[in-house]
């Protein structure tokens, strides 16, 4: 199990998301969060190349689309955006 960080505009993110999940969609989002943070490199997820120095993945359950990094020699995983498919 790796620790997590949570950027600002993760934050963000997820306050401007919440008020419209259904408890359905928050028991989605807490498992992808979950299943990431428990082995981020087993997760179904695809590189992102948004900045090729600093790898980061993308990995989505239902509506949801995670954006994370992940320092394998901290064992850190680093939540970056969330996205909401509409």
């Amino acid at each position: 199990m790796s620790t997590y960080t949570l950027t600002p505009q993760f934050t963000r993110d997820f306050q401007a998301l919440e008020p419209d999940m259904s408890p359905a969609d928050l028991e989605i989002f807490d498992a992808l969060l979950a299943a990431i943070i428990r082995n981020p490199q087993a997760v179904q997820r695809v590189q992102s190349f948004y900045d090729p120095q600093h790898p980061s993945w993308l990995c989505r359950s239902g509506p949801f689309v995670i954006h994370y990094a992940f320092d394998s020699q901290a064992d850190e995983v680093t939540f970056i955006n969330v996205f909401r498919r509409r």
